[in-house]
C-alpha cells in the first residue's frame, strides 16, 4: 500500500530502518507496501506512531496524514516523574554518539513516532466514547 510508503518516507526512514524499528524482517515492510500482505492490527498502531501519522491515514479512513490537532500528552503525563535512571540515559547517549549522523536521523525519526504515538494515544484516551455522549 503506498500509504505505508509514503508515510515511511516522510518520516526519513528506510524500509530497513522501519523493520527494524517494529521488530519486523524487511521483506514483511516490503510485502506490506506492495499490498501483498496487511500489518496486523499491533503493527499497524506501531507503523502510525513510529511515522507520526494516524492509523485511519495508513488505512485510507483519512486523506490527512497528520494527527488531529491539538493532539499532544495531557498535562498529568508531562509532569510525571521519568521512570529511568540516569545510568541507561548515560548508556544510550554513549551509544548515540557513536552513531553516523544518518543514523542519528533515523533514531531521531524513531523518537518523533514514539511522541506522536504517545499523543494519539492520550487524545484518543481524552476523546468522549459513546457512554459519555449518552450521558449528556
Amino acid at each position: 500500500m503506498n500509504r505505508y510508503r509514503d508515510a515511511r518516507l516522510r518520516a526519513g526512514l528506510s524500509q530497513k530502518a522501519a523493520a527494524i524499528s517494529l521488530g519486523i524482517r524487511p521483506p514483511s515492510m516490503s510485502d506490506w507496501e506492495s499490498g501483498k500482505t496487511k500489518p496486523n492490527h499491533q503493527h499497524l498502531v506501531a507503523m502510525a506512531a513510529l511515522y507520526g501519522t494516524t492509523t485511519d491515514y495508513l488505512t485510507g479512513a483519512t486523506d490527512n496524514p497528520a494527527p488531529a490537532a491539538g493532539a499532544g500528552m495531557s498535562e498529568t503525563t508531562k509532569k510525571q516523574p521519568a521512570a529511568h535512571d540516569g545510568e541507561l540515559l548515560d548508556k544510550i547517549i554513549t551509544r548515540l554518539r557513536s552513531l553516523p549522523d544518518p543514523d542519528l536521523l533515523q533514531v531521531s525519526a524513531f523518537l518523533d513516532g514514539l511522541q506522536a504515538g504517545q499523543a494519539v494515544a492520550a487524545a484518543a484516551a481524552a476523546a468522549p466514547g459513546p457512554a459519555a455522549e449518552r450521558a449528556e
